[in-house]
């Protein structure tokens, strides 16, 4: 029972931890709220609330996205539709005038809030800084590069596999008289960890009946580093076709167009 009630207590104790770390500060009508979270460059989470005829406005007045650009990151239009996309799973929208991340509620004031701290901390997420402090998000420039070369794909594509469970894929191929449907993943980074994942959500999705005879193409990004041989050798061993970004030239028109 004491160890019980000491795990039930975890929930409050975070509360008032929180509480204790946190600051609001008022800005006119505004009030900037400061919590104890560190977005990408390690400064504390900081956004704007504001209380106007029963409407409750949030805004993080567009460092978010300004942060990104000053970290190198070139925000195209497919990263903007990425991130107003994943901003909208959350309630929240991206204005792509003055790039500021907004979320409006007449409901649950606290519940809107969790919701907008996870639209900025999900779009900070989204984009891994390489080595030259550089970040990009590796599926675009496997687009870019087949959009260059004509290959057509759908992109974005979810499915359901033989457990239930929707699996993503980052690019569709079509089936054609010589060609058996292929799916395709480009990971931003293809670790042990990663390609555990895809190879479970292969492995269901393939078990599908009206997915039979499908292939799975992983194109990984050697850029900066050679592909992991052992990760390269534990997609091969489920007959997943790897291809390095640096052979996508050379082999696209021959395995992934129609």
């Amino acid at each position: 029972m004491t160890v019980k009630i000491q795990i039930d207590s975890i929930v409050e104790e975070y509360g008032e931890w929180l509480k204790r770390e946190s600051s609001v500060r008022k800005y006119g009508e505004w009030r900037e709220i400061t919590f104890p979270f560190l977005d990408r460059s390690n400064d504390q989470l900081c956004f704007y609330v504001r209380v106007a005829n029963g409407v409750t406005s949030f805004t993080d007045d567009g460092y978010t996205m300004a942060s990104l650009g000053q970290s190198g990151i070139s925000l195209t239009d497919k990263r903007r539709e990425r991130i107003e996309c994943a901003v909208r799973r959350f309630g929240a929208a991206l204005n792509r005038e003055d790039g500021q991340i907004t979320l409006e509620t007449e409901g649950s004031r606290p519940d809107a809030m969790n919701r907008f701290i996870q639209a900025l901390t999900d779009v900070q997420s989204m984009v891994e800084t390489a080595q030259h402090h550089a970040a990009e998000y590796f599926v675009d420039d496997v687009a870019a590069a087949l959009d260059a070369h004509n290959v057509y794909y759908t992109a974005g594509v979810s499915v359901h596999g033989a457990s239930g469970y929707e699996h993503s894929f980052d690019f569709l191929f079509q089936r054609t008289a010589s060609q058996p449907t292929r799916f395709c993943q480009a990971p931003n980074r293809l670790d042990r960890d990663i390609t555990e994942r895809i190879i479970f959500g292969w492995n269901d999705t393939a078990k599908a009946k009206e997915r039979m005879g499908s292939k799975l193409i992983v194109i990984g990004d050697d850029r900066e580093r050679a592909l992991r041989e052992p990760v390269v050798q534990a997609l091969i061993s489920y007959n997943i076709t790897v291809i390095p970004f640096s052979e996508l030239p050379d082999r696209m028109h021959t395995e992934l167009a129609a």
